[in-house]
């Protein structure tokens, strides 16, 4: 099972952290889902639970499940919590380590 959490990328790490918090999901069709994410998979499919459902004209449903394919998925606002999250850290950390690198490099200029 480690190795297959090495083999996924930083935005699915994240996905699987909001798991049994409140996201917010857009479609490509402009419906927007707001609910407990109550799971995820590596291809973004999701299940919403006690989920509110706004239609692109504005109209307002309340729903209890929705599975969402995650091909139809515009964005997602995730849990401001996840700032803090492990797998950010490893990002910032690698970020760190480029600028430091280019600065050591010095401006690179294309002749």
């Amino acid at each position: 099972m480690a190795t297959a959490a090495k083999s996924i990328g930083v935005p699915i790490q994240l996905l699987h952290e909001s798991e049994g918090h409140i996201v917010s999901v857009e479609l490509r069709n402009g419906e927007i889902y707001r609910g407990h994410l109550s799971e995820s998979e590596e291809t973004m499919n999701c299940m919403l639970v006690d989920v509110v459902m706004t239609a692109r004209d504005g109209r307002v449903s309340k729903m209890e499940n929705v599975y969402i394919r995650g091909s139809q998925i515009n964005f997602m606002i995730l849990p401001d919590l996840l700032k803090h999250s492990p797998a950010l850290d490893k990002v910032k950390q690698l970020k760190r380590q480029e600028d430091a690198k280019s600065k050591r490099q010095g401006p690179q200029f294309k002749k």
